[in-house]
């Protein structure tokens, strides 16, 4: 494929074909200015000319979504090339559009910051505090805005709004605002000029921060319902700014349902909801859920088509929306027609111009997670982790029972594909095993809610056994909601309906009782409610630290410089199928 040079942003002061405005590079300075200015008209000699009666214009809108640190084909947990996933592909692709197209938009549909060791270390460990080489590439690919995802607020406000003053692409969330008000704590919207067309971003972002980010939140930001922000928001842009299309570029799916349970909030994903139910929206550009869709139109509440595209995970693909907008003999503007494909960059090459700019962050980055932090003579693997007690599981456990002093422990498989020794454990080794930046609680719990606790997770399967003889796996539940006790042993047997799984619960030899009482070591994502584990909303807390439970690992590896399966494993549960 042929690499063509990226094209330049527009300057706001000699805007060419765009205008950009000011009120889209406002960005809170750890929320010491309050609120946002209006964003007022700019002089009518910055725009084109408006369509005549019956032009036509053609907007192909470009999209990315939970990239998650995947800016370079590289596998960092693994320390090899990754052809599947990459920013830097993404943006060959971008090139050809452009050239192919005269009049395009490229947006990020959010979860950026977070989600691989190349995320991490500039987050955690990077000793000059660069800026973040995803904005650094956001920038030099000239997205035109990007939405705030709810893992944006892993690391803190403080290392988000450092990153997003540090870079030049508009990061909007209108649904996010400043604590006790309706004030957005983010721009809600940016315009683009194209053709004499007035195009509204509005971005929108699952309220779900509330309950994963909590501690980080709460108390300076509130998350509001994303449906009715676009209520607000969308006749805001149509009404007062005489927008001629809007795109929605929202941080949620298109369904799937919510995974918290918070009547004060709203749902987790709304995708579906705006593009059906709010009028004037023209196209949704989706994400969270990490699917891949495309070819999908709404029927919008005003009768009009909603577009729809929704382009995977980790950069696996560019979303491509194109919209051809006509003006009417009424003198209206309408999206006629409209088309959405997703187009994957696993055959692509690497942009040199990405790859260039980000050579010293990559080497930094490989030479940090590949770095030894204990040896093992012990094959450790999660392949068979969901379905029995497995050395490297109790291994999480184990380290969340000596952080806490807690008597029990709760940990999942994040990734069944992880598995490392014999030989020398490194960084990326337990980043795969634990991709999360989740904290550790320690709370008090009762025997009924540990009951509770095992039922729930207990729902990862069905009451059916495959042609093998294995369980079958509930699709609708994440593998990541199936959570595995230490410190108490249980049988759930399968056969059973949940609620009626856990047909062994003991302690120390003793069955365990409804009323007894225990401390558990439990991940920040499970005790704020995550997976909806409504059996612990009112547990005591008594303690929480901090620190990445991944960082927790780690540190227990150099300590113990050798790590073997009898210094963790101690077989507890088992499932009957």
């Amino acid at each position: 494929m042929s690499i063509i040079k990226l094209k330049q942003k527009p300057s706001p002061r000699n805007p060419g074909s765009g205008t950009w405005h000011d009120f889209s590079l406002l960005q809170p300075v750890l929320f010491l200015v309050a609120g946002l200015t209006s964003c007022g008209q700019e002089p009518a000699s910055e725009r084109a000319s408006p369509l005549a009666e019956g032009d036509t214009v053609s907007i192909t809108v470009m999209a990315t979504a939970d990239v998650h640190g995947r800016v370079r084909a590289w596998d960092y947990y693994r320390d090899q090339e990754e052809p599947r996933y990459a920013l830097s592909k993404v943006a060959t692709l971008v090139d050809s559009v452009r050239a192919a197209h005269e009049h395009t938009l490229l947006l990020d549909a959010g979860d950026w910051l977070q989600g691989n060791p190349f995320a991490e270390y500039f987050a955690m460990h990077d000793p000059q505090n660069r800026h973040y080489p995803f904005l650094a590439a956001t920038d030099h690919m000239d997205y035109d805005a990007i939405v705030l995802g709810n893992h944006e607020f892993n690391f803190g406000l403080e290392y988000l709004n450092r990153q997003i003053e540090m870079t030049d692409t508009p990061v909007i969330g209108a649904n996010i605002y400043h604590r006790g008000t309706e004030e957005p704590a983010y721009p809600p919207y940016i315009f683009r000029e194209i053709a004499g067309l007035r195009i509204a971003i509005v971005g929108l972002t699952t309220p779900g921060s509330a309950v994963w980010d909590r501690p980080r939140v709460e108390g300076i930001l509130d998350f509001a319902d994303g449906l009715e922000a676009a209520h607000r928001f969308v006749q805001e842009v149509r009404d007062e700014h005489r927008a001629d299309v809007v795109i929605i570029l929202a941080h949620t799916g298109l369904d799937g349902g919510t995974s918290y349970h918070r009547d004060d909030l709203g749902d987790e994903n709304f995708g579906r909801a705006v593009g059906e139910e709010v009028p004037g929206v023209d196209l949704l550009v989706l994400g969270h859920t990490h699917r891949a869709i495309d070819d999908v139109v709404l029927e919008g509440a005003d009768g009009r088509e909603v577009g729809v595209i929704q382009p995977g995970r980790w950069a696996s693909h560019l979303g491509v929306a194109e919209m051809d907008v006509v003006r009417q003999q009424d003198g209206t503007i309408r999206v006629v027609s409209i088309s959405t494909a997703n187009h994957s960059v696993a055959e692509v090459d690497e942009h040199p111009g990405i790859i260039a700019l980000t050579r010293e962050a990559h080497e930094d980055v490989v030479a940090f997670v590949t770095e030894p932090m204990a040896m093992t003579d012990d094959e450790w693997s999660a392949r068979d982790s969901r379905k029995k007690d497995t050395p490297i599981i109790d291994l999480i456990q184990t380290v969340q029972k000596e952080q806490t002093g807690a008597q029990l422990s709760a940990a999942a498989a994040f990734n069944t594909s992880v598995s490392f020794g014999p030989g020398p454990i490194t960084r990326g080794d337990i980043s795969l095993l634990y991709p999360y930046y989740n904290t550790l609680y320690k709370m008090q719990i009762t025997g009924e809610q540990i009951r509770s606790f095992l039922e729930h997770t207990s729902q990862y399967y069905t009451t059916e056994t495959d042609e093998e003889g294995n369980p079958v796996v509930n699709r609708g539940w994440p593998g990541f909601n199936f959570d595995m006790l230490a410190g108490v042993t249980y049988v759930l047997d399968l056969r059973n309906h949940p609620g009626e799984r856990v047909t062994k619960l003991m302690y120390n030899g003793e069955p365990v009782d409804g009323d007894d009482q225990f401390t558990i070591a439990i991940n920040s994502y499970r005790a704020e409610g995550g997976g909806g584990f409504d059996m612990l909303h009112d547990a005591p807390v008594l303690m929480t630290i901090d620190r990445s439970v991944g960082d927790m690992i780690l540190e227990y590896l150099q300590d113990k410089e050798v790590i073997r399966y009898e210094d963790v494993f101690k077989e507890n549960w088992h499932l009957v199928y």
